[in-house]
């Protein structure tokens, strides 16, 4: 479990917010936007039906976009950036493995992913498969009726849908992943050794001597909501770029990531405090000040 002490004053991180980098709550969900977008799915859901039981491949074809695009949306405009809050855990480092091997070290502290939201899951997978039903449905009567011109633009839209669709089921395993006892969880851990990337089935290892940079990136900003994603650059001394960390998706915030890595990285003789709660407290007070005093630990 994330640990809180109240040992340090809260400070911001030692190293400025990134350049286009936002620490703040997300802007609102507007009622009306939500109530468009229902209604587009529903009309378009319901039109494809009924296009598809007409034999009409044409109308069911651009219904069917109409429909994977408003319901690919919806979920996107309910997955909002901005509330991360949590400290990382401090774990076993046994916990993170399938204990095949003993870790490098004893005790890490963990960013974990939060996993994409419940909307965006759900409206993925449905676009992408209703979209691969009807789009494969126009296909084979496309074929049958002798209208193959149609195979340009349906195969495309199949592809489309299907991308969604495995979107869609990555995304639902990667939260059950996370949320589920027993299951590998992923995320980032930092530990006295190093830094380790932990995926759904390997992980990345990148031992402290081999870092000599640690570089914030962004791309992808809404001036309008205040989402953005970051990513950090853990480099060597050559320049090669050992891990490309896309840190968008954690419970902790980005800068509170990237600010514990690049710290660590440059400071050798504190990473005794690594696998502690001293490095906890450290991190605790870049939170509270990054945050605000008041912000308590949610965890």
């Amino acid at each position: 479990m994330p640990t809180r002490a109240a040992g340090y004053p809260p400070l911001p991180p030692p190293y400025p917010l990134p350049e286009d980098w936002r620490v703040g709550i997300p802007a609102r969900i507007r009622p009306w936007t939500v109530v468009a977008y229902s209604v587009v799915v529903i009309v378009s859901a319901t039109a494809s039906v009924v296009a598809v039981l007409a034999d009409d491949i044409g109308a069911a074809t651009w219904r069917a976009f109409v429909f994977l695009a408003a319901t690919a949306g919806f979920g996107v405009h309910f997955e909002r950036a901005g509330g991360e809050r949590d400290l990382p855990e401090l774990l076993n480092a046994v916990a993170l493995t399938r204990a095949k091997e003993r870790p490098r070290d004893s005790w890490v502290h963990f960013f974990r992913e939060r996993g994409a939201g419940a909307w965006l899951s759900g409206c993925f997978t449905a676009a992408g498969a209703v979209g691969a039903v009807i789009f494969g449905w126009a296909i084979v009567r496309s074929v049958i009726t002798d209208a193959a011109f149609a195979l340009i633009w349906l195969i495309p839209l199949l592809l489309l849908a299907l991308v969604l669709l495995l979107a869609g089921a990555l995304a639902i395993v990667s939260t059950w992943r996370a949320a589920s006892f027993g299951r590998l969880p992923i995320g980032v851990g930092i530990g006295p050794s190093g830094v380790t990337r932990y995926y759904l089935d390997d992980t990345d290892d990148i031992e402290w001597s081999r870092i000599a940079r640690v570089v914030p990136t962004v791309s992808a900003v809404d001036e309008k909501t205040g989402d953005f994603t970051p990513s950090v650059e853990v480099r060597a001394a050559d320049d090669e770029i050992l891990l490309d960390l896309n840190i968008s998706g954690f419970r902790a915030h980005a800068w509170l990531i990237y600010a514990s890595i690049r710290f660590w990285a440059e400071h050798p003789e504190m990473r005794n405090e690594l696998g502690t709660t001293f490095a906890q407290q450290r991190m605790d007070s870049w939170r509270r000040g990054m945050l605000g005093e008041s912000v308590g630990d949610r965890g």
